[in-house]
């Protein structure tokens, strides 16, 4: 017996939590199997993005000043 034939055994009596699992265990596979890994943030090394222009503290409203910028 295959271990496809003993997994289509088992499926139907799983519950409906270990069916979820399943479907998203599965589905993450077939995806990693089927698409080349993609390169991601965190591959990289740190990163040195110059001097701190202007120290962030509690009192800065980074949204507001986001919202109304008026560079064009």
């Amino acid at each position: 017996m295959s271990t496809l034939t003993e997994i289509e055994m088992a499926i139907p009596h799983l519950d409906p939590a270990e069916l979820s699992h399943l479907e998203r265990m599965v589905h993450s596979l077939r995806l990693r199997k089927e698409q080349p890994r993609r390169p991601s943030a965190f591959d990289l090394g740190p990163l040195h993005l110059g001097k701190v222009l202007k120290p962030l503290t509690a009192e800065d409203d980074l949204l507001e000043e986001m919202l109304d910028d008026t560079r064009d």
